[in-house]
C-alpha cells in the first residue's frame, strides 16, 4: 500500500473532536474492559526538547506548477507522484519532469496505488476505474455509493460504500474488476477497510455507539460468506486498517493495535495521556506516530511488531507527517525536516508557501505539495 500520511480525520465524518463527544456522552462512568488484550503502556517521555544544529543545504530542487490543485489528490506511484484530478491522471516522475498524461472517467476522485496499480474511484457515486500506469484496466460501476477505497500490491480494490437499509458495506474486485467479495453490516458503521495482498484476508473496522463508544474489528476470507473472527477495541475508534503481509495494523484515537491473520492481537500499544494527532505506515510495517501529551508535541516510531524504536520532541506541532524505509519528513509551519529519527543528518528545508501535504519519494528526495504546485527536493 502507498506510502502516506493518514491524520486523524476520518473521510466519512468523523473527527477527533466528535469522537471525544461521543466518549463523553456515551463513555462518562465507562471503566476500560481490555482484559483479553496484551496491554503495553508507553513509558512517559521526559527528554527535554532538542537544540539541534539542521543541515539547510540541498542538492536540488524544483517546483512544477499544476491546474486545479484545490481538487487534486497525490499518492506515491513507482519513483514519482501520481496525481488525479476531475477527468484527468498525470506521472510525474522522480526528477519532476511530466512522463504521461491521460482522461478519466472520475470526476471527484479517491486515489489509491501500490506497486504498478493505480485505483479510482468515484467520491460520492459508483464508478471505479484501475490503471497500469495510463492504461485502463477495467472501468465499471458498484451497485452502491462508494465512500471509501483501499488497493493491494495484487490488484485487489475494497470500496466502502453507504448501502441502502445497512449501517455500511464493503465490495473487493480483483485486478480484473470481477467482485469477489462483499458484505454489509446491519448494526455498526464501516469506517475503515483493507485486503490482504499475501492472504487476501479482508479486515473491516466498524463503530458502534449504542451505549459506549467502540470499535471492533472483522476478518473475513474472500472465499467465504459469514466472518471468522472478530476483535472487540473497546472505548476507541479505529479509524484505519492497514495490512502489513499478514499482519494488521489498526490506527485508533488512543491506541495502535496489531493482529494476526486468524485474529489474534500480537500488540495493544495504549496512549494514556497523549492524542494520537497523525500517522503514518510504510511497506515494511515502520510506523511513525504524531502525539501530543498537551505540553510538548512527540513523534514516536514503532517497527512492525508493535514496539516503538524511537522517539524524539519537537519545538511544534506539525501539520504531516511520513515515512518510508525509516526515512521521515514532518513539518512545523514551513519548515520541512526530513531524514532518519534522531540522526545528525536531517534537513531542514524553508517551504516557498504553506505546507499542504508531503510525500517521500526516496531516502534522498521528498516531495512539497503547495496550493497551486509541487516542489521536488533531493538532499
Amino acid at each position: 500500500m502507498a506510502v502516506g500520511l493518514v491524520v486523524l480525520f476520518f473521510s466519512i465524518g468523523f473527527s477527533s473532536g466528535m469522537v471525544q463527544n461521543y466518549k463523553t456522552n456515551f463513555s462518562r462512568n465507562f471503566t476500560r474492559l481490555f482484559k483479553n488484550f496484551k496491554s503495553e503502556k508507553l513509558p512517559p517521555i521526559e527528554t527535554p526538547i532538542p537544540d539541534v544544529q539542521y543541515a539547510t543545504e540541498v542538492k536540488s530542487n524544483k517546483i512544477v506548477s499544476l491546474e486545479d490543485m484545490n481538487t487534486s489528490k497525490f499518492a506515491l506511484y513507482k519513483d514519482g507522484i501520481i496525481c488525479a484530478k476531475m477527468n484527468h491522471l498525470t506521472y510525474i516522475d522522480g526528477t519532476g519532469d511530466v512522463a504521461w498524461e491521460t482522461d478519466t472517467a472520475i470526476v471527484d476522485p479517491i486515489l489509491k496505488t501500490e506497486g504498478g496499480y493505480i485505483l479510482l474511484a468515484e467520491k460520492g457515486r459508483n464508478k471505479i476505474c484501475m490503471y497500469n500506469d495510463r492504461k485502463l484496466i477495467y472501468d465499471i460501476d458498484d451497485p452502491d455509493t462508494i465512500i471509501a477505497a483501499e488497493l493491494s500490491s495484487a490488484g485487489d480494490a475494497v470500496v466502502i460504500t453507504d448501502k441502502s437499509s445497512y449501517k455500511g458495506g464493503i465490495s473487493v474486485y480483483n485486478k480484473t474488476g470481477a467482485k469477489i467479495f462483499s458484505w454489509a453490516s446491519g448494526s455498526d458503521k464501516v469506517i475503515s477497510a483493507d485486503i490482504s495482498a499475501a492472504s487476501r484476508r479482508v479486515a473491516v473496522s466498524l463503530l458502534n455507539t449504542d451505549t459506549t463508544v467502540g470499535s471492533a474489528i472483522q476478518l473475513f476470507d474472500v472465499n467465504k460468506t459469514e466472518s471468522d473472527a472478530r476483535i472487540a477495541v473497546d472505548d476507541t475508534v479505529i479509524f484505519n486498517l492497514r495490512f502489513i503481509g499478514d499482519l494488521l495494523c489498526g490506527f485508533g484515537d488512543n491506541r495502535i493495535v496489531g493482529i494476526s491473520s486468524n485474529g489474534n492481537v500480537v500488540y495493544n500499544q495504549i496512549f494514556e495521556n497523549e492524542q494520537l494527532t497523525h500517522c503514518a505506515i510504510d511497506t515494511n510495517g515502520s510506523k511513525l506516530l504524531s502525539l501530543d501529551d498537551g505540553n510538548i508535541p512527540i513523534l514516536n516510531m514503532y517497527n512492525k511488531r508493535g514496539s516503538l524504536t524511537a522517539s524524539t520532541t519537537l519545538t511544534g506541532v506539525t501539520d504531516f507527517i511520513g515515512i518510508k524505509n525509516k526515512t521521515i519528513v514532518y513539518n512545523l509551519g514551513r519548515d520541512v525536516y526530513f531524514g532518519k529519527i534522531n540522526s545528525d543528518n536531517i534537513i531542514r528545508y524553508a517551504a516557498a508557501m504553506d505546507v499542504k501535504d508531503l510525500i517521500i519519494i526516496s531516502q534522498r528526495s521528498f516531495v512539497i505539495v503547495y496550493s497551486n504546485s509541487i516542489e521536488f527536493v533531493t538532499v
